[in-house]
């Protein structure tokens, strides 16, 4: 199967999984070897925020928050970029069995992509701790809100 033929079955069928009550998968992201890169997107809330931030395997990030209009660049320290390696490594999402409808929520979208491979995940405020992100969603979300200060 091509890449761009197994990142959009990664993607249907954690979509797929998300509408379902019985789906117990753990899905497991691409190792973070050579060139990659790993982004989240941040939405949601009552002031209806959209800020991401994308690492590179070199350290270099780039933070924006597209309501203000503040993009800005910086770079991990070795131990900050071992720690986020760490997580990826250690990530195991599950989606959410949860219908629950959350209005002010956050939204969180992260993307792994590393090793020929990309794996797009989404929990939100009531998912978020069940879903295996949080720590990954947690530390992201500090460095972003550091850097857009």
């Amino acid at each position: 199967m091509s890449r761009n033929g197994m990142s959009i079955f990664l993607v249907v069928a954690v979509m797929i999984s998300a509408c379902t009550r019985s789906s117990g998968i753990i899905y497991t992201p691409p190792a973070l070897e050579g060139e990659w890169i790993v982004r989240m997107t941040q939405s949601g809330g009552i002031m209806g925020m959209m800020r991401s931030i994308e690492v590179a395997a070199d350290g270099r990030y780039v933070a924006a928050d597209q309501r203000a209009g503040d993009i800005v660049k910086g770079e991990f320290t070795e131990d900050e970029l071992k720690d986020l390696m760490d997580m990826v490594a250690a990530l195991e999402f599950t989606s959410s069995l949860s219908t629950a409808e959350c209005a002010d929520c956050f939204v969180f979208n992260v993307e792994i992509q590393g090793s020929g491979q990309k794996m797009i995940v989404q929990a939100d405020d009531l998912s978020l701790e069940d879903s295996g992100l949080e720590a990954l969603v947690r530390f992201l979300s500090g460095k972003m809100d550091s850097a857009l200060q």
